[in-house]
């Protein structure tokens, strides 16, 4: 992804849990959208099936 920039200081403890957040928030969008695109293929799969347009 990115390179290591050996330059810059470690993250303090509280940049990190900032950093650690931001990541399981956008996991969690992540995973809604992903949830939110499986229901949609489906019911847009099972309204083909049943003969609907």
């Amino acid at each position: 992804m990115s390179e290591i920039d050996n330059g810059k200081a470690p993250m303090s403890p509280e940049e990190q849990k900032v950093y650690q957040a931001r990541q399981k928030q956008r996991a969690v969008i992540l995973a809604a959208l992903l949830f939110f695109m499986v229901v949609l293929f489906y019911l847009i799969t099972i309204v083909k099936i049943s003969g609907g347009s």
